[in-house]
């Protein structure tokens, strides 16, 4: 009898386990827009669904924003199979996948299987009445109005209160993405600002009195606004805050976009592994799509010559592999064309002809971010450019 207590009681606990590590699964949606007012959110939604989507809104409660999606699923291939679809078959360029949850918190639900506690039945307790006083005490009243409660201190931020909007030219949408706030001009540091929140500034210490705001979002062309901190005819919002607006000029035209989740380590040609699920998607559309002919551009950070790991002989696409990588020292267009090498390689082992990609190195010629800034190390990356026969 011991043993089999033993047996039910470590099979029920990893029951238990099995069921709490289930619950942690994360989904990935496939997002094409988001949006800060709700009424934004309902009638992109349905404008989507005009376009031949099944197109959902829900929060996303760390930033909240509502995010409008056309996919939720489990499957992170799966996901990014479809982002890559959209970004060239569609006018949806800035889609991207976002790995988490969506929606408020859900109130904890009870077990189902969880059997009700039966309290025992005791035999009542009579308790005699007590004897009534036959003087009745009436409480004095109080006027609750008189009563003045401690309003909890709000520790207000220091500075003053700004809001970045960045619009898309073409059609007037608000985008969202980082900021570079720089306090002078040429400094190659820069503080991270979101757009679509409130921010709030202290003044800026050069002698002007002005900031200069850039706005760099994949996909469209580089936007910078140089604004003073004392400058009170600025747009005022709901909070009072000033509106600092930059308009947006798509990139590119055609059928040319960014692959964000493609990484590479540093100073080599080899990917990270989280760059695999988006080339999926790429090997996916090219088979469903066999008259698509692709260029795959390399880039990387700075126009020096570095030391560097190229994929040498190894067959490891997503992982350094000392005995196969070759090490030397390239310039940053050698190292951007075989990080663009690295990438067609890999689509022809998933089977796509050699003959439907060529690649381009660019080195450091074409930069997302200052070289020496905070953000330096996204100008390492692949974009793709479609050709369709």
């Amino acid at each position: 009898m011991k043993i089999f207590k033993v047996y039910f009681t470590a099979l029920s606990f990893a029951l238990i386990s099995l069921a709490s590590s289930a619950q942690v699964v994360d989904s990935n949606y496939v997002v094409i827009g988001a949006f800060k007012i709700l009424d934004n959110a309902i009638g992109f939604t349905a404008t989507a669904n005009k376009n031949g989507f099944t197109a959902q809104y829900a929060i996303q409660p760390s930033r909240n924003l509502y995010y409008v999606y056309v996919l939720s699923t489990d499957d992170g291939k799966k996901a990014f199979n479809l982002l890559i679809k959209i970004k060239v078959e569609t006018n949806y360029k800035d889609a991207w996948v976002f790995t988490g949850k969506l929606g408020a918190e859900e109130i904890e639900k009870p077990a189902m299987n969880k059997k009700p506690v039966i309290e025992p039945v005791t035999e009542p307790v009579i308790v005699p009445s007590p004897v009534k006083d036959t003087v009745k005490v009436v409480p004095p009243k109080i006027d609750s109005s008189l009563i003045k409660k401690p309003e909890p201190e709000v520790k207000k931020p220091k500075g003053k209160a700004f809001y970045f909007k960045m619009l898309s030219k073409s059609d007037g949408k608000e985008l969202f993405g980082n900021l570079q706030l720089q306090d002078a001009e040429g400094a190659t540091q820069f503080e991270v600002v979101r757009s679509g929140q409130l921010v709030y500034l202290e003044a800026p210490k050069n002698k002007k009195g002005s900031y200069k705001v850039i706005a760099q979002l994949p996909g469209y062309k580089q936007s910078s606004f140089v604004f003073t901190y004392t400058d009170e005819s600025n747009e005022k919002g709901s909070q009072n805050e000033s509106i600092i607006t930059l308009t947006l000029d798509k990139a590119k035209k055609g059928d040319y976009i960014d692959f964000n989740n493609v990484h590479f380590f540093k100073n080599t040609s080899v990917m990270q592994p989280e760059s695999q699920n988006e080339l999926d998607g790429l090997v996916t559309l090219m088979k469903e799509e066999v008259k698509y002919k692709i260029k795959i551009h390399g880039h990387c950070n700075g126009k020096q010559d570095r030391e560097s790991y190229t994929i040498g002989t190894s067959t490891k696409f997503f992982a350094m592999d000392p005995s196969g990588n070759k090490k030397e020292t390239i310039s940053s267009k050698e190292l951007s064309l075989a990080r663009a090498e690295t990438v067609k390689a890999y689509l022809v082992q998933q089977g796509i002809e050699a003959d439907r990609i060529s690649t381009k190195g660019e080195g450091g010629k074409v930069p997302l971010y200052p070289e020496g800034g905070t953000l330096a190390q996204y100008n390492d990356r692949v974009e793709v450019e479609f050709v369709k026969n």
